[in-house]
């Protein structure tokens, strides 16, 4: 990661994630680590040091405390107060900026966003606990004992491998970003914090708190750059090779046969992702690499290539998708993770083409599926259908059809009410006459604005009120629209359903999917 000046921090962009919670009983400024004591004792290999000490005095940590949450509002008053306690420009700024960082990291990490040591960016970059937890969990089940964290920014991913009981040592090139990763974990014994460039990492020099050498590998390569005159803007990195470390560099420690995953974005194209004849050499003859998309409440947050030991034997695709849900248990803070996980032991160039024949349309009656985003970007649209005994609608399009209504976290699912027009004259009269107020409005393979669309379908209707308006005087009568394209050059068409969300509280309509499904 790019080096920053410790007065510049509040403008860095590529840091990640939260520390443990204070306890409840004691003000949250107990809970901050300004010193390194738990690695006095470690010596960090040639030439990687170990990270300076935090760039906040104790005095500014309780200040940050004391103006948590962060109020944009009385941002000139809070100003005013710390300049009153003594403390410089550049101080004043910085504790702001950590104050203002935590506050809109709550909907992130929770409580625990009260003692991170992250900036805005940073938080927005770093990986979510519960998906840090699912990578820790791989680790662990493979029996890895100890990570090396490349790249680790503030520490995210390397604070669920130390919950996870792994000992890690995390890199990072920056210092002062390294300075928020090891404050971060300082309540874990069996975690390190280095200094250096990831790329002169060596396996056999990387040693855990015990003397032993690291057994996985866990890489997060940056893949934003820095813009803008105080570098406080981001831009999106496409090309693999220029990610912080190249992906090259993650072939070539996989071909050391080390058990490791990367963390990548989910729109990488299926071309570029990794083979195993990729890293397959003497001392790696039998690779194995599984590409995972993940999806966390509704979001496809990260596309992650295990590698060796930590891949699934024969499964070459794999979609995980994670939802919490309330348990009513207080032992267990009130939330269970839901995992749901579809495969394939195909690359997605070895699938078989989906024929014409094997496609159907919907009638009214029976039910469309949309895969969720991580089905799409993984290509197991197939193998989501065999699970839900549906068909395609088009061999090139992600929306299925089947006779049963089939509850699955890997699609939503809808009633098809019946056919609509597609030309916009028709439509809007469609609408009309039905008195639809509100329109949610799906598409796949047509060129369409939905919001434009929905502006014009509802122009000078019942839907031009809305809200509270809109239900008082004519009652709120919501539709939602889908538009496809099927079939292929001059015989595509355009055509649309008018469906209904289906109510799997109503067991009359429920049946199960067989994808496999888990609670942990």
């Amino acid at each position: 990661m790019r080096a920053v000046s410790r007065a510049a921090f509040r403008a860095q962009d590529n840091t990640r994630a939260p520390r443990e919670p204070a306890a409840a009983s004691k003000p949250s400024a107990y809970a901050h680590a300004t010193t390194l004591k738990p690695m006095v004792d470690f010596v960090p290999p040639l030439p990687f040091a170990l990270p300076p000490e935090l760039p906040f005095t104790r005095q500014a940590l309780d200040a940050a405390d004391a103006l948590f949450p962060y109020s944009q509002e009385h941002s000139l008053e809070q100003v005013t107060r710390l300049r009153a306690q003594g403390f410089t420009p550049d101080e004043t700024a910085n504790i702001l900026s950590l104050v203002k960082a935590r506050t809109r990291a709550m909907s992130k990490f929770s409580d625990r966003a009260r003692t991170m040591f992250l900036t805005e960016h940073g938080a927005q970059q770093a990986t979510r606990p519960v998906v840090a937890a699912e990578h820790a969990a791989v680790f662990a089940r493979a029996g890895i004992r100890s990570v090396a964290d490349l790249g680790c920014g503030i520490g995210a991913d390397s604070l669920e491998f130390a919950r996870a009981s792994l000992a890690t040592v995390s890199v990072e090139l920056d210092p002062l970003t390294a300075s928020f990763a090891a404050a971060n974990l300082a309540d874990f014994s069996g975690s390190r914090v280095v200094v250096g460039d990831v790329t002169n990492f060596d396996p056999e020099s990387f040693r855990d708190d015990t003397g032993e050498a690291v057994q996985g590998i866990w890489l997060d390569p940056a893949r934003r750059d820095l813009t803008g005159v105080v570098k406080s803007r981001t831009e999106r990195i496409f090309d693999p090779e220029a990610y912080s470390p190249p992906l090259s560099f993650v072939v070539d420690l996989a071909r050391t046969g080390m058990p490791m995953g990367v963390k990548l974005g989910p729109g990488m194209p299926h071309e570029a992702i990794v083979r195993p004849e990729d890293i397959r050499n003497e001392a790696n003859p039998h690779p194995r690499v599984t590409a995972q998309w993940v999806e966390h409440e509704g979001s496809l947050v990260e596309l992650v290539l295990w590698f060796n030991a930590l891949a699934q034997e024969g499964v070459a695709r794999t979609v995980t998708v994670l939802r919490q849900g309330a348990t009513g248990q207080a032992e267990d803070g009130g939330l269970r993770i839901h995992k749901t996980t579809l495969s394939s032991p195909y690359p997605a160039g070895q699938v078989t083409p989906v024929e014409q024949e094997q496609t159907r349309l919907p009638s009214p009656g029976e039910y469309l599926y949309e895969p969720s985003g991580a089905v799409v970007r993984a290509h197991l649209v197939q193998e989501l259908a065999q699970e839900l005994g549906a068909n395609l609608i088009d061999p090139h399009l992600a929306y299925l059809t089947a006779a049963k209504a089939v509850q699955s976290p890997l699609a939503q699912c809808y009633e098809v009410l019946g056919e609509i027009p597609v030309h916009e004259k028709q439509l809007k009269k469609w609408v009309r006459e039905r008195g639809f107020t509100a329109l949610t409005i799906k598409k796949r393979g047509v060129d369409l604005v939905p919001e434009k669309m929905r502006a014009t379908l509802l122009a000078g209707g019942a839907g031009k009120k809305s809200g509270k308006k809109a239900a008082k005087n004519q009652g709120y009568n919501p539709a939602t629209l889908v538009f496809t394209r099927v079939g292929f050059g001059q015989q595509a068409r355009r055509i649309g359903w008018h469906v209904r969300p289906v109510d799997f509280s109503d067991s009359a309509q429920v049946s199960s999917s067989d994808t496999k499904n888990s609670v942990v």
